[in-house]
Order: structure tokens, then C-alpha cells, then sequence
């Protein structure tokens, strides 16, 4: 009978032993962790869409002077743009442009333009766009600020439009700079703090 008591108490202590130590080890899992850092971010700088600026007066973000005082601005300093108001941007904006390359540039365009004037995209913001002009037509190594995209851009525009020897970007170079501002208008860009 002893040897039997023996060996149900050795059982008993080996029980109460290991369920100590699984309750140590939940214990010990299920300790609340705090972490302490600094995280240092830029900022996200996101402009609106084609859909954004033609539909401005529903959402109401701007006032119609507001907007009249950026296309002034873009007027003054665009070879490709202007001049316009707001009854000239939304008919742009509306208009279908089917197949024509240019025109859908020239919506893309002034949507980035007007991000920019607006505050909703910064100048000095960096933007890689290397996959959308893979052979350099902006001349920029595939990133660059805003405002060197803008003016790359600005300097695709022949010099005498007028002149019937003016060189045009072709179809494929419209449908770069459309892409690259259709990319800044509607998924922004990182940059860092100045």
C-alpha cells in the first residue's frame, strides 16, 4: 500500500510541477509588450483626379475664384495650356477624346497643373516615373521634381507652333506625358521633409 501511495504522489508532484511551469509559460506569453521609438515619415502628397476638377463645384474643396486665380497663373506660365476659365476647364475636362492622344494629355495636364497651383501637389515633391518614359523622351533620367517635369514638359512644345516645319510630340510621346501626369494625379508621390 505504501508503494502505491509513492508512486500516486510521485504522479500528483509531476502533475502540480508541470502545470506550474505551463501557467509560468502563459504567463510569461502573454505579458504586455510596450515599444518606445520615434518613426520618421515624409508626407503624402496626393493629387486630384481628372474626375476631381471636373466635378470641383460638388465636392466644393475650392471656390470658383480660387480656381480662376491658378488657370490665370497656368495661362501665364504654359505654352500648352490656356487661356481658360473655369467654364473653359470643365468643358475640357468633360470633353470625350476617343483616340486622340494630345487631348488626353491636355486633361492629365491641367489636372497637374491645377494640383500644383492648388497646393494638393508640391513642386519640389521627387517622382520616379523610369517604367512610364523607359527611353528618356522628358530628358530627366526617369525622376525628377514637379516642377522639372513640368517645365520637361513645357519644353516639349515647339518653339513656332506656327511654323509648318514645328516638330509635335508624335502619339507615343503624348501618351508618356499623360501617363506620367495621370500617375501624379491620382497616386501621389513621397516626399521627404524640407
Amino acid at each position: 500500500m505504501r508503494k502505491r501511495f509513492a508512486k500516486t504522489a510521485f504522479i500528483c508532484l509531476a502533475l502540480i510541477i508541470a502545470l506550474g511551469g505551463t501557467g509560468l509559460g502563459y504567463a510569461y506569453w502573454s505579458d504586455a509588450l510596450t515599444i518606445e521609438g520615434t518613426i520618421t515619415t515624409g508626407e503624402w502628397d496626393h493629387g486630384g483626379s481628372i474626375g476631381f476638377w471636373k466635378n470641383w463645384d460638388k465636392h466644393e474643396t475650392f471656390t470658383e475664384e480660387e480656381i480662376e486665380g491658378w488657370l490665370g497663373s497656368i495661362n501665364a506660365t504654359s505654352d500648352w495650356l490656356g487661356p481658360t476659365t473655369v467654364g473653359g476647364m470643365e468643358e475640357m475636362l468633360w470633353q470625350n477624346c476617343k483616340s486622340d492622344m494630345q487631348c488626353k494629355f491636355l486633361k492629365q495636364y491641367l489636372a497637374t497643373r491645377l494640383n500644383v497651383e492648388s497646393g494638393l501637389l508640391s513642386p519640389g515633391a521627387i517622382h520616379n516615373f523610369a517604367t512610364l518614359d523607359p527611353h528618356n523622351y522628358l530628358g530627366l533620367g526617369g525622376s525628377g521634381t514637379l516642377s522639372e517635369i513640368i517645365a520637361a514638359i513645357e519644353g516639349k512644345y515647339p518653339e513656332d507652333p506656327a511654323d509648318s516645319s514645328a516638330v509635335w510630340p508624335t502619339d507615343k510621346q503624348y501618351e508618356i506625358m499623360k501617363n506620367i501626369c495621370d500617375d501624379l494625379n491620382n497616386t501621389g508621390v513621397i516626399y521627404p521633409h524640407q
